[in-house]
């Protein structure tokens, strides 16, 4: 028999276990309801409820054992979260637009799944993806992916750690560190593509190309059909000038797969660099007959032929791309150079504006079309053009040599030395930008604009980067040095730039022999250009 005391005394440490019990637990019925709202969760938003649920479970209480089934159903339901979301910027063919909002709810989802259990390797790997996207922390994407590798690394999970540590040789810095991540994740994973693929990259970045071809050789081991290896390997010896060894690799693919239109594109190119024409027409012919429809082959046939200035055919291949492909930019622009070099500047021009109405901010179009303006004897028109890509890039060194260049054709020498002055500023190595400031200098019949000695300092520049080669240049000099007054080396430079220009220059030689002549005479040079703006031609009219 147990005494009445005991008996209370029992009681009351069981009523005050069963209230411990409660009060440690009081979250069991959200807990319940989390669980089952798990069960049935089919969209964001119920994903979203299920950690939020949870979430108050906690708060309220759970003993040990209920706090970590509770912290798992958080973590479960905020991965799939931030997964779907995470799609919506890794999985899709373009990034959704939102994307930076959405990098911003996806790293509150995983900053909270980390907070509960910091051994979840892939929400670590996911991290350091979002942070490595542009405006992203750098520094916490590092962490976040050594942290990956450390639990990788434990969890000996080699191929996983290979691509982790392929993630992070894409955010180091240092070409030695990339490298060794590189090496370490071929080490994990040697049938790892995508490492020996970056190891290649890297090598052909530090100038190591043999080391390139032997991992570009491997690639090919393990996939022996693959055009992109193929086309690295031959593009690897082109780009050091090895072009016999590029077409010998080449002429070894074609002979083992004779009827793959690609390769013979690939050698085309390669010709194409060597200046062999008629090769690479060749080729780009061989293309066709096994694909009479392929776009890429009969435009790269066709600026063969423009090269080749057989506009005709030329001509004939574009309009056949843009039959297939209506409204193409690269076609659309070939056929505006064709038309330029045919003398057709008119039809150059409305064919080029008609591809940029759908890319009007393109500057190199833009240039392009300036370019045709001034063939066209319509500067001013030019002129337009170029100060409203200056408007919108003020560092663009073209375009203010193409604006110099302009001016100087309508007369005003004081600006067009302006712009020539500002793009020497960015591109102080380049002959065209030194001779023609030298030219104006040394030219222009405007006395508060000539200055000779610093026309001979900039026109002997320009003769020096072209080191002496081009009678136009040399025939700067010679302007520079009669406008010193030094007429005995302005005879020296422009008896040398006629000279020249009679095997290189025949259409401009009568005007270099009349610069001569000028300073056998004593007298120094002068010009002064004022094209007359040819009138815009009329408008088309389209019958209906």
């Amino acid at each position: 028999m147990i005494p009445i005391r005991s008996t209370a005394v029992l009681l009351t440490a069981l009523l005050t276990f069963a209230t411990s019990l409660r009060a440690e637990n009081e979250g069991l019925a959200e807990l319940d309801k989390a669980t089952e709202l798990q069960g049935q969760a089919n969209s964001l938003q119920d994903l979203e409820e299920v950690a939020k649920v949870a979430e108050e479970a906690l708060k309220k209480g759970l003993d040990k054992d209920n706090t970590a089934f509770a912290k798992q159903l958080i973590v479960s339901a905020l991965w799939q979260h931030a997964s779907q979301l995470s799609a919506a910027i890794f999985e899709q063919p373009r990034p959704d637009p939102r994307w930076t909002q959405l990098r911003g709810l996806i790293m509150k989802d995983l900053d909270k799944v980390l907070t509960h259990d910091d051994t979840f390797v892939e929400a670590h790997v996911l991290v350091g993806k979002l942070q490595a996207l542009p405006r992203g922390n750098r520094e916490r994407a590092l962490k976040s992916v050594e942290r990956a590798v450390e639990l990788y690394t434990e969890q000996k999970d080699n191929k996983e750690l290979s691509k982790t540590l392929l993630l992070r040789a894409g955010m180091r810095e240092n070409a030695d560190d990339r490298l060794a991540d590189v090496a370490k994740a071929i080490e994990a994973d040697p049938d790892n593509l995508d490492a020996l693929k970056l190891r290649a990259a890297v090598h052909i970045d530090r100038g190591e190309f043999d080391k390139a071809i032997e991992d570009f050789q491997a690639l090919l081991k393990q996939d022996p059909d693959s055009l992109a290896v193929k086309q690295a390997i031959a593009n690897t010896y082109a780009s050091q000038g090895q072009f016999d060894k590029a077409i010998e690799f080449l002429n070894e693919t074609i002979q083992a797969a004779p009827d793959n239109a690609l390769t013979y594109a690939m050698r085309a190119e390669i010709y194409e660099r060597q200046d062999k024409y008629d090769e690479a027409i060749a080729d780009w012919n061989k293309a066709l007959e096994l694909q009479p429809s392929n776009a890429g082959a009969l435009l790269g046939r066709a600026r063969l032929h423009y090269l080749k200035e057989d506009l005709k055919a030329a001509m004939s291949d574009v309009d056949r791309v843009l039959q297939q492909q209506p409204g193409l930019g690269q076609a659309v622009l070939l056929k505006s150079m064709i038309a330029a070099a045919d003398g057709n500047f008119a039809e150059a021009i409305s064919t080029l504006q008609s591809v940029l109405r759908s890319d009007p901010t393109n500057i190199d179009l833009r240039l392009q079309l300036a370019s045709f303006y001034v063939a066209d004897e319509r500067p001013r028109k030019a002129i337009r053009v170029l100060t409203q890509i200056l408007a919108d890039d003020e560092q663009n060194w073209r375009a203010m040599r193409a604006r110099g260049d302009a001016l100087l054709s309508v007369g005003k020498h004081a600006e067009a030395i302006e712009d020539y002055g500002k793009a020497m500023k960015i591109q102080p190595e380049d002959d065209g930008i030194l001779n023609n400031l030298a030219w104006v200098l040394a030219t222009s019949p405007k006395d508060d604009v000539r200055d000779g000695k610093r026309a001979v300092e900039l026109a002997t520049k320009a003769c020096e980067v072209t080191e002496f080669k081009k009678p136009h240049i040399l025939s700067t000099l010679g302007a520079a040095y009669a406008e010193t007054g030094d007429f005995e080396n302005a005879i020296k430079w422009s008896t040398k730039a006629v000279e020249l220009g009679e095997k290189d220059l025949k259409d401009q030689v009568e005007q270099l022999k009349d610069e001569l002549k000028h300073y056998e005479e004593g007298k120094p040079f002068r010009e002064l250009q004022d094209i007359k703006e040819k009138p815009d031609p009329p408008a088309r009219v389209i019958e209906t």
